[in-house]
């Protein structure tokens, strides 16, 4: 769920999450789907900030995602939980 406090900017390929002092995160993703590279500031992990990016992303894209190599360990638990849809926003990452 979006914090009421966290603003959303959308660029072309591009979703990220602010807030009154930070960058929260972001994802870059292209429109077939793919998504090119994710980041969450430390700080911040674990309050579902990237199942939101994610959710944005599939919004944007109507459609379910694939995530591109390399990925870091965070990387591939998201993409695991993601693909077994255990990612309660699109199909819930501990590891987020």
């Amino acid at each position: 769920m979006l914090d009421p406090n966290w603003k959303i900017s959308h660029t072309p390929g591009i979703i990220t999450l602010t807030d009154a002092n930070t960058t929260l995160g972001y994802c870059r993703y292209n429109e077939e789907g793919e998504v090119e590279y994710l980041f969450v500031n430390a700080a911040f992990r674990r309050r579902g900030i990237a199942r939101e990016l994610l959710r944005l992303v599939e919004a944007e894209v109507g459609r379910s995602l694939r995530f591109q190599p390399p990925l870091s360990p965070l990387g591939k638990a998201l993409e695991e939980a993601y693909l077994t849809g255990t990612h309660t926003s699109c199909k819930s990452v501990e590891g987020e």
